[in-house]
């Protein structure tokens, strides 16, 4: 009986320590400033192995698995490692931005929807792409060049390209609220801290019952102050 018993938990420990070396878990992560493709080097990556706990209410218990890295001169990891077969056995990935640092750029930026803490899939593991954006100071200037009367009005909309890449225009969209500028217009807006990166512009002009609609896209670029001409 003390034979089976220890050849038993031998079995249950070996099993638990096996890898999945079939099935790894792999991934990329990419850091740039996505309208450049600048790199950044230095972002952090912990993954941890836990075990799920039925005593901490949902909570984990965390192996002494650790695998860390940051990412290389040009702004990419990859990660591939065996999990092991005990499905009862997860793995999450943080990140820790505090030292990264850009190939050329030393201003102020923003991090754009920059992942801290995620679970990782044994199946179909995503990729992750860290963006940032340097900031820069921007003004609207708005001319109407050929007033007709006071009926004219020039009204828009708009998004960062970089900032959100799967956006598009739709009829559902609404005009910038308190955008709409009547009459005829020669006005200079203040300076406002802004995202660098590429701006989609759509704008409507009405001048003498005449409706024009159009869509331009212009860069925004970091490092000092720019200016937007909207003349129509």
């Amino acid at each position: 009986m003390k034979l089976l018993l220890f050849c038993f938990i031998f079995l249950s420990i070996f099993s638990c320590k096996k890898l999945d070396k079939k099935n790894p878990i792999e991934f990329t992560i990419k850091a740039h400033i996505p309208y450049s493709g600048e790199p950044i080097s230095g972002v952090k990556y912990t993954i941890r192995e836990y075990k799920s706990s039925k005593e901490l209410l949902g909570g984990a218990d965390y192996t002494d698995f650790m695998l860390e890295g940051v990412t290389n001169a040009n702004g990419d990891a990859f990660i591939s490692f065996a999990p092991k077969k005990n499905m009862n056995y997860r793995y999450d990935i943080t990140f820790d931005y505090s030292g990264m640092q850009f190939a050329n750029y030393s201003g102020s930026y923003s991090l754009i929807g920059a992942p801290t803490y995620q679970p990782l899939s044994r199946n179909d593991q995503k990729d992750y792409e860290i963006k940032a954006l340097p900031l820069m100071q921007m003004r609207w200037d708005f001319k109407n060049l050929s007033c007709f009367d006071a009926n004219d009005s020039f009204k828009y909309k708009q998004y960062n390209l970089d900032e959100k890449p799967n956006y598009t225009f739709n009829n559902g969209d609404p005009w910038i609220e308190g955008a709409t500028l009547n009459g005829c217009v020669d006005l200079q807006g203040d300076y406002l801290q802004r995202l660098s990166g590429r701006y989609v512009f759509k704008w409507e002009a009405k001048r003498g019952g005449v409706t024009t609609t159009d869509i331009d896209t212009f860069f925004i670029s970091p490092g000092g102050i720019d200016h937007v001409n909207m003349y129509w």
